[in-house]
């Protein structure tokens, strides 16, 4: 089990249609969004969205499974 320091609160995208979810990040990089155990669209792979600033932007995942970002 992971010490509660170590999970972080993100914002995370659905891979498949875009819908955003509160999520958490575990150590392990897993992201596991919050309340839900899925998108309903019934996905379970999720980005996590960074904001720097104003800006809102999307991770890419090694494999450059999401190549889509939003902006303000």
């Amino acid at each position: 089990m992971a010490n509660r320091d170590d999970v972080t609160r993100e914002l995370a995208e659905c891979t498949e249609c875009g819908s955003v979810y509160a999520a958490r990040q575990w150590p392990d990089g897993d992201i596991q969004t919050i309340g839900s155990d899925g998108c309903r669209c019934g996905s379970s792979d999720f980005v996590l969205i960074e904001s720097d600033g104003d800006e809102l932007s999307v991770d890419v995942d090694d494999d450059g499974s999401s190549g889509h970002s939003s902006a303000e």
